[in-house]
């Protein structure tokens, strides 16, 4: 005849038939499905467009160690050639010692009997053709200080003579005058042609003319 169960053993049978499938779920094994398997986060398609692949990203990490040329420059024409400098000397200026006065260009370049051209500046004359007329020429006097005939008021200093002008008046080259006590032009100013006929200069080159062009020294004035 089997025992007796008592009232312990049928409420300890009963709790395990309960909590036998809670222990088989905590005790389940671990995924077996690989990382690279598992599902990838929420991430928007609009964000995953907008992440740079680093493998198209332009930059000297990516260029390979390959330096990048620019292919071969073909000059299709050739370039006209520059305008002359306002300092470059007339073709026709003479020969030998000499000052080359370009009333075009309002400059004078002074020339040693080696026709080397050991001074050039600016000054201002006349430009059209007359007063002087463009031709060859020596100096034939020269004067400290003197004046304007026509104009008495109007003075200058470091007068070498070379022309006479249409109405005999004598033309030559000297320094800016001066009217009251005042110059009748700048040193900027020298360069364009603001005179009646004589070749106005700057006061250091007025008196480098001055030491340099003797009686006879030829004068060459170009259009």
């Amino acid at each position: 005849m089997p025992a007796k169960l008592g009232l312990p053993a049928i409420f300890l049978a009963c709790f395990l038939l309960v909590a036998a499938p809670v222990w088989a779920d905590d005790a389940a094994p671990p995924s077996s499905t690989p990382r690279s398997e598992q599902p990838a986060p929420d991430v928007s398609i609009a964000e995953a467009l907008d992440a740079p692949d680093p493998a198209n990203v332009a930059g000297p990490a990516n260029a390979s160690g390959v330096t990048p040329t620019r292919g071969t420059q073909l000059q299709i024409f050739v370039p006209p050639p520059p305008p002359p400098s306002p300092f470059d000397p007339p073709i026709d200026g003479g020969d030998g010692r000499r000052v080359v006065y370009s009333k075009t260009d309002q400059t004078v370049w002074v020339y040693d009997e080696n026709n080397t051209i050991i001074k050039t500046h600016r000054v201002s004359g006349r430009q059209d053709p007359r007063d002087p007329l463009p031709g060859t020429y020596q100096v034939w006097s020269r004067s400290t200080r003197t004046f304007s005939i026509n104009n008495p008021s109007i003075t200058w200093s470091y007068m070498i003579r070379f022309a006479k002008g249409d109405r005999d008046g004598n033309i030559g080259f000297h320094d800016i005058p001066y009217q009251y006590g005042q110059p009748v032009q700048t040193v900027d100013q020298l360069g364009q042609a603001l005179s009646g006929g004589c070749v106005r200069q700057a006061p250091e080159d007025a008196i480098w003319m001055w030491n340099w062009a003797q009686i006879g020294t030829v004068v060459v004035v170009t259009p």
